[in-house]
């Protein structure tokens, strides 16, 4: 299945959980900018971790010239999912200010 797709999938479901949470349990309305911000998150820890899991699974063939970078395209993609927490944790932060 498309990483892509379900990376959008996991962020619409997750920005809507945060506007649900956000909205009965703190009685706060966030922004379109936090909810954005949720929903791209999600959707690119998603794809970060696939590329991971790609970069270190992957046969030479199926990565082309890029096969001797695997251990930088998965630092890569660890930095990717690793700023996609710190912002989904921060948009909740933001909220219960």
């Amino acid at each position: 299945m498309n990483p892509n797709l379900i990376g959008l999938y996991v962020g619409a479901t997750a920005s809507l959980l945060f506007l649900a949470v956000s909205f009965f349990y703190y009685k706060k309305v966030p922004s379109l900018n936090q909810v954005a911000v949720v929903l791209l998150a999600w959707a690119g820890a998603v794809v970060g971790i696939h590329l991971g899991y790609f970069s270190l699974t992957a046969e030479d063939a199926a990565l082309g010239k890029l096969a001797d970078q695997r251990i930088s395209i998965f630092l890569g993609a660890l930095a990717v999912v690793w700023t996609a927490a710190e912002s989904f944790f921060a948009s909740f932060k933001a909220i219960k200010a």
